[in-house]
């Protein structure tokens, strides 16, 4: 385990394999998917192997969304790996300034707009996994009860303390933050994005939308 403090804030975030992290007595073997974060002054320890790979972000300022966390190890989401994995090859290919000061700017945007969950359960991040790929799906608790190997009752209790909302209101976000995206970066009719979401009938999924973002699916194409 090497050691050491500096005066500003990291993230470091696992590309491969697992590292060994310790901040002031606060310890997890994190993997890809997880992100450890290292206050400004906290002393910590950590140890990998050889292969291990993980991004390193030194930041001298963090986003309103990490300082409200009072854990030190997060769960990262899918797109956001998906844009650390790519920005890995872009720094490993050739030395950019002019990329890779965006390239940053979009990296702090993407972090302050994620809903850091802290350790999450495995039954949880399953369910969590299925819910965002069958947002076009009929979803009931029952199944998802299955899927977390709980009781109905149990996985009820466990969702809402791992996530802090139920599933239902869980749910009607990505489903919500899915569709405005599809509206914004694609040129699908309504009709289809509803589907996609789980919506078969548009006036439904259009007041729920608006009710939603407090504007219509018409503003976003």
């Amino acid at each position: 385990m090497r050691s050491h403090q500096h005066h500003y804030h990291q993230l470091v975030i696992p590309l491969q394999g697992i590292i060994d992290i310790d901040i002031e007595g606060c310890r997890e073997n994190i993997g890809v998917q997880r992100c450890a974060i290292v206050l400004a002054e906290k002393k910590h320890s950590f140890s990998a192997d050889e292969n291990a790979r993980f991004l390193v972000a030194d930041l001298e300022e963090l986003p309103a969304n990490i300082k409200k966390l009072s854990h030190c190890f997060v769960a990262t989401s899918k797109p956001l790996q998906a844009f650390i994995y790519f920005f890995e090859q872009q720094l490993k290919s050739e030395y950019q300034p002019l990329v890779e000061i965006p390239l940053n700017e979009l990296f702090y945007q993407l972090i302050a707009a994620q809903n850091f969950l802290p350790n999450i359960d495995a039954r949880i991040v399953n369910v969590i996994d299925y819910l965002n790929n069958k947002l076009g799906n009929v979803i009931n608790l029952d199944e998802l009860a299955d899927i977390a190997c709980l009781s109905k009752s149990q996985y009820k209790v466990l969702f809402k303390q791992q996530t802090d909302t139920t599933t239902g209101q869980y749910l009607l976000s990505l489903r919500m933050m899915k569709a405005r995206a599809l509206l914004t970066h694609t040129d699908m009719p309504v009709a289809i994005i509803a589907e996609n979401v789980g919506y078969q009938n548009v006036s439904a999924f259009s007041r729920r939308f608006s009710l939603f973002f407090g504007q219509s699916p018409r503003h976003f194409t």
